[in-house]
């Protein structure tokens, strides 16, 4: 019985320390929902490397065809923000660590604002992070490789 309890206190925060690691699910329902509308069907991430609390649609006061959503985070304010538009796009002197986003080239530029931009089908990403602590390369490669 000692041993099994003994087990049971070296078990539970390895478990529970393994959770507090996962990315938070967000439920990109409504917003996939919103675009459709307007006639795009981009992926959307499905997990952050925190709880999102909603998201903001940035409308620019010209017409365009690149959409931006802002994701805001239980820890206050603007955590990440996703450009979305369609390739080809071309960046003139960008600087950054080639990166592979679910067999798709990209690359990474180290903050601040540290983002991760790729092209993947009918569009190009561009996710930004606005927190040091997320914004480090392997966090953004796993938001960017919960698109669905």
């Amino acid at each position: 019985m000692k041993r099994v309890l003994s087990m049971l206190f070296l078990l539970i925060p390895l478990v529970v320390l393994g959770c507090s690691q996962q990315k938070e699910r967000f439920d990109h329902t409504t917003l996939k929902e919103e675009l459709k509308e307007e006639g795009i069907t981009p992926k959307l991430p499905t997990k952050f490397p925190m709880i999102i609390t909603g998201y903001e649609r940035v409308t620019p006061p010209h017409e365009t065809n690149i959409i931006e959503v802002i994701f805001n985070g239980k820890e206050g304010g603007m955590q990440f923000s996703l450009t979305i538009q369609p390739p080809p796009v071309e960046y003139v002197n960008a600087e950054g660590e080639d990166v592979n986003v679910n067999g798709n080239n990209g690359f990474y530029i180290k903050g601040p604002g540290p983002s991760i931009h790729w092209t993947d089908g009918d569009y190009h990403y561009i996710l930004t992070s606005y927190s040091e602590e997320n914004g480090t390369k392997e966090k953004m490669i796993e938001t960017a490789e919960s698109f669905q």
